[in-house]
């Protein structure tokens, strides 16, 4: 690219591996030139990395590319990720839409777009589209120095899904499963805690099913990234309730750098919708795998899933969900109404769910899972815990961090604390918020 540097502003909607790849472009964009900057700013180029795991996803994705559009005025906008591999035709017949990258070609994501300013200057007016079959996919990553924003940073260690839920369309979106070299990931890690990053997040589509070529797997990679000595925490994205074996369990309480959070999802407590969902365990093995922790550690942070209004749902199952969900020490809920997925089995099924039924059902569980947020949290008053402060919050000498069970403590103290842990003697509780008094000697 020659002349004057291309500016470009990135956008991600949904998960943290996600957020991975974006910063994964955000490098390989930089390494050919461009300049990054806000999305919310004017630019040359956009660039969102969708995702369509619920018809949400899907419209929060568009608006984001409708977005970029009013704000470009003649910038190039570029769809990339999960809606991109799925439903790349869709995507290129939106007028705001001048290129269709998948998962598939992310990579390639910076030359592509230097292509397409060159064909645009040459009067192409087509839409490409940049996506190839990942049925036979390998595992590739990028190499990330940094996350521009972010404390914490992000390491992807597998991606993938050879599981086929009824109402799912990740596998199209993401192939087949598969994980990174051990040793990959050791190497990616010791260069972001060489960087400044103290604690690191672990991500990918079945993170507890990691087994690399040479077949290590979770349990040896965690006692493994506990050995780096600038890396404090190594926190865990979500686990499925069979990949929560005993192993797993005993290395999260034993290790002393992984987090004491958990993110299990349970998508249903009813053992006849998880038949229909096609998950691979019943209730009862649900709560035996998360207790294997819980019961260990009582202030572990625990999160879940939960899917409301999956086709055939009774008022009965809806109850044996609010059931397990109250016998289980949950400190967050992700509450989620069943969106269909074209092409999924689910999207056939008898029993559509009304959409105010749906909704009663959505804000029920909300309502709980606020409720055993504060219950958890005000259990917390009094106790000293240690959080990575990651921001200011918003007025002079406010900061934040997270604790290792996931809870965010707002403190009093100097910005020079910002990328430090320092103990927080957690003084109260409300339905926003946790606050604390910090010990700023504690700092390390």
């Amino acid at each position: 690219m020659t002349g004057k540097s291309r500016t470009v502003g990135l956008m991600t909607v949904g998960c943290k591996l996600n957020q991975y790849e974006t910063e994964g472009v955000a490098e390989r964009l930089e390494e050919r030139g461009f300049v990054i900057v806000p999305f919310d700013g004017p630019a040359d180029v956009y660039v969102v990395n969708t995702c369509t795991v619920t018809g949400r996803s899907d419209y929060r994705s568009r608006q984001m590319l409708r977005r970029a559009a009013r704000k470009g005025g003649g910038a190039l906008v570029v769809a990339t990720g999960c809606y991109a591999q799925r439903e790349p035709e869709a995507l290129a017949a939106m007028p705001e839409v001048n290129l269709v990258v998948g998962n598939s070609s992310k990579r390639d994501l910076a030359k592509l777009v230097e292509e397409r300013l060159c064909s645009d200057a040459c009067g192409s007016g087509e839409t490409p589209i940049e996506v190839r079959s990942l049925k036979d996919e390998v595992f590739e990553a990028f190499d990330i120095k940094q996350f521009r924003g972010y404390t914490r940073a992000f390491i992807k260690i597998q991606d993938g899904c050879d599981n086929r839920c009824t109402y799912c369309a990740v596998p199209d979106a993401r192939g087949p499963a598969r994980s990174r070299r051990f040793d990959d990931v050791l190497e990616q890690a010791s260069l972001l805690a060489t960087n400044g990053y103290r604690e690191m997040v672990l991500t990918g589509v079945h993170i507890g099913a990691f087994t690399d070529p040479d077949g290590h797997r979770l349990p040896e990679l965690l006692r493994a990234l506990a050995g780096i000595d600038d890396l404090v925490r190594v926190r865990l994205g979500s686990v499925e309730p069979t990949e929560l074996t005993p192993e797993l369990a005993a290395t999260i309480l034993k290790t002393g750098k992984v987090c004491n959070h958990l993110h299990v999802p349970m998508e249903s407590g009813s053992d006849t919708v998880l038949k229909r969902m096609g998950r691979w365990y019943t209730r009862a093995e649900y709560a035996e795998a998360v207790r294997r922790v819980t019961d260990a550690d009582p202030l572990c942070g625990l999160g879940t899933d939960i899917m409301v209004a999956f086709p055939g749902e009774t008022d009965e199952d809806f109850a044996d969900t609010v059931s397990l969900v109250e016998s289980l020490p949950y400190t967050y809920l992700h509450v989620f109404a069943y969106s269909p997925r074209s092409g999924t089995p689910a999207a056939e099924m008898d029993g559509q769910v009304p959409a105010a039924e749906s909704k009663r059902r959505s804000l029920y569980l909300r309502e709980l899972g606020s409720r055993l947020s504060l219950r958890f949290r005000r259990g917390l008053v009094g106790k000293s815990l240690e959080i990575l402060v990651e921001e200011r919050a918003g007025t002079k000498g406010s900061l934040a961090g997270l604790t290792s069970n996931y809870v965010r403590v707002r403190t009093q103290g100097a910005p020079s604390l910002q990328n430090k842990f320092v103990e927080v003697t957690v003084r109260g509780a409300d339905e926003t918020s946790t606050w604390g008094d910090i010990d700023p000697e504690s700092a390390r």
